[in-house]
């Protein structure tokens, strides 16, 4: 069952036509997600990419993250270059965030004419506290069994809200993955040894609150011989630096890890 969307954010006709809608069922749960298949005709293996979206994708539309700048970002580079692949774009519902934790607030800043975000936004409660990464790990393992996914080219990436949500997915399954990248989200977990098995691209901006802590955990995974790279983003506050991060430069050093 796919549930129609009258309103929506801004996607190209492009991408609303190459990201077709699904959903699935996993521990009782509805999974909507939006697939693209890649260069299907190429040659080689099949590789798995999945996209995180940020706080604002939240719902039950199927639509929200395609309005994500970054899903337009890695589709293109995969096509691009020739990679075959499926790429999925899950959605988290409102009443949940992907690791189970209040999504962080960026920093208040003037921009003209008014703050943004409002200085007396009220923090978000969640209604689910299960982190909804919870349900994808039996997502992936049958989406993978039906498609025949190469197991050494499975890629995650995510932003904000996302990247939250990613750090916490390659820490509980430091096997599954080939290569993360993580761009504008804290780690807010314990379990460093859980991510040093996974190379890990993360990127921040250097205007916004998650660019310290995010320097911080790549230089502590490193300490403990894990393989992670921090690029900050001159300038940059926190939605600059979500829609800035995935160039093809990164992309490039995303897709050439192999497990």
């Amino acid at each position: 069952m796919v549930q129609a969307q009258k309103r929506g954010p801004l996607v190209s006709q492009m991408i609303l036509e190459t990201f077709t809608a699904h959903c699935d069922t996993v521990n009782n749960r509805q999974v909507f997600y939006r697939e693209a298949v890649i260069n299907p005709d190429s040659a080689g293996s099949t590789a798995l990419v999945i996209f995180l979206h940020s706080a604002g994708g939240r719902g039950n539309d199927n639509l929200s993250p395609l309005g994500m700048p970054a899903v337009k970002e890695i589709y293109t580079y995969l096509n691009n270059a020739g990679l075959k692949a499926y790429m999925l774009v899950p959605q988290c519902p409102k009443t949940a965030s992907w690791d189970g934790m209040v999504p962080q607030r960026p920093k208040p800043h003037w921009n003209g004419f008014s703050f943004h975000p409002p200085l007396m936004a009220k923090k978000e409660r969640l209604k689910d506290k299960v982190p909804f990464v919870s349900h994808l790990r039996p997502f992936i393992d049958k989406y993978i069994a039906l498609h025949g996914i190469d197991s050494s080219r499975i890629y995650i990436l995510g932003a904000s809200m996302g990247a939250a949500g990613t750090w916490k997915l390659i820490a509980d399954n430091p096997q599954l993955f080939a290569g993360a990248m993580i761009a504008s989200g804290v780690y807010r977990g314990k379990n460093l040894e859980g991510l040093l098995s996974t190379p890990i691209l993360c990127t921040a901006g250097t205007e916004e609150n998650p660019h310290e802590k995010c320097q911080k955990t790549v230089e502590e995974i490193n300490s403990l011989h894990g393989n992670a790279v921090f690029k900050p983003l001159p300038g940059f506050r926190h939605v600059d630096a979500c829609n800035k991060a995935f160039t093809p430069d990164n992309l490039e050093w995303l897709f050439s890890q192999i497990r």
